[in-house]
């Protein structure tokens, strides 16, 4: 793996935080200029942000290239198969409050006011975001204002915009797989997830004409929902069409509201969450790691396909938009490694001042 060129350095003295929050804060100024000059002309000719943006993710959404400040939540998008069940289970490792699908077992789904309560010593926040009808429950019960979640998972990232507010926005941040790999990934984990709750997940019969390649070849469906990541980001996961205008608002809500991470670069990319959100300090933060991303975590070995060939051109083609949408996250992901080099930059430059 490339090695990571962002300042992982533990602190060297006692007032590193402060500095680093500084030179954070002053290097999004500077980059978010940058980028946000940048309109991505080539991208988005037609129509201005303003008019891409739905309201409520351009309100309640805080834009990625602004400080974050303690009124803030991290949002993480939980694609499936793309290590969202490794980054959970790293944040609850480090002891973070966290909101996700084990937030009301045990009879918490039936609490009349939110709480924070422990599973297998893991701290969480009584609400299940990751469902609609959970997201709902955290609306009405003040869970943006509460201030009681580190961290919220959820699939759903535009219906989570609306449980923030302008005052209590949220972060999104999220987890970038090839969309090939990604179907690939998830064909396989359905064969054998016999412990699925959700009806229609587990299918045991995909282990039928031995993998993915034979059950596309013999024409039959992968029954999994096409140009996913476009759909989540524009509001049309129930069906319908995807178009050219779906990718272009769902690029730019990618520019503007969403700290890109890539599974193929997966330490870089949670280095660049923890120091975004300030959870580098965690004192479990090393051994957390270690387990959860340096080892990886939740890994279901299978056949892959190979690029190019019919089976992996027939996903490609289903997951046209998506595929597009990768390439930009790729591309998203580069132009953001700037706030981080240029924070490395201003903590030199702040801890020479500070010495004279």
């Amino acid at each position: 793996m490339k090695p990571c060129t962002v300042s992982l350095s533990p602190p060297m003295m006692s007032n590193s935080k402060r500095l680093r929050t500084t030179a954070l804060i002053a290097a999004i100024a500077t980059i978010g200029l940058t980028l946000n000059v940048r309109q991505s002309a080539n991208h988005f000719q037609r129509r201005t942000s303003a008019d891409l943006v739905p309201e409520a993710v351009a309100k309640h959404i805080g834009d990625v290239t602004s400080p974050v400040n303690d009124a803030d939540t991290a949002v993480f998008w939980h694609i499936p198969k793309d290590s969202g069940s490794s980054v959970k289970s790293y944040y609850l490792c480090m002891g973070l409050v966290v909101a996700s699908n084990e937030s009301e077992e045990e009879g918490h789904g039936s609490d009349t006011t939110l709480q924070v309560w422990e599973l297998d010593h893991h701290r969480l926040v009584n609400v299940d975001t990751t469902l609609e009808k959970g997201l709902e429950r955290a609306k009405n019960l003040g869970l943006a204002e509460s201030g009681l979640a580190d961290v919220v998972f959820t699939m759903f990232p535009r219906h989570a915009a609306e449980i923030f507010s302008e005052e209590h926005p949220g972060r999104l941040f999220a987890f970038f797989r090839h969309p090939v790999d990604r179907a690939v990934s998830q064909f396989y984990y359905r064969s054998i997830a016999s412990w699925e709750k959700s009806p229609g997940i587990y299918r045991p019969d995909f282990s039928d004409l031995g993998g993915m390649e034979e059950w596309l070849l013999d024409g039959r469906s992968p029954d999994q929902v096409n140009n996913y990541m476009v759909r989540l980001l524009v509001n049309k996961h129930m069906g319908g069409p995807v178009t050219e205008d779906d990718l272009e608002m769902a690029k730019e809500i990618l520019r503007t509201k969403v700290l890109v991470g890539l599974v193929s670069k997966m330490e870089e990319s949670v280095d660049r969450y923890d120091q975004y959100f300030g959870f580098y300090d965690n004192d479990n933060r090393d051994r957390c790691y270690n387990v959860y991303i340096s080892k990886g975590f939740n890994k279901n070995n299978h056949k892959s396909l190979e690029e190019g060939s019919k089976a992996w051109n027939m996903l490609a083609e289903m997951d046209l938009y998506d595929m597009k949408l990768y390439e930009y996250a790729i591309q998203l992901f580069d132009e953001q490694e700037r706030l981080f080099e240029k924070e490395e930059e201003n903590v030199a430059d702040q801890t020479v001042l500070s010495e004279k």
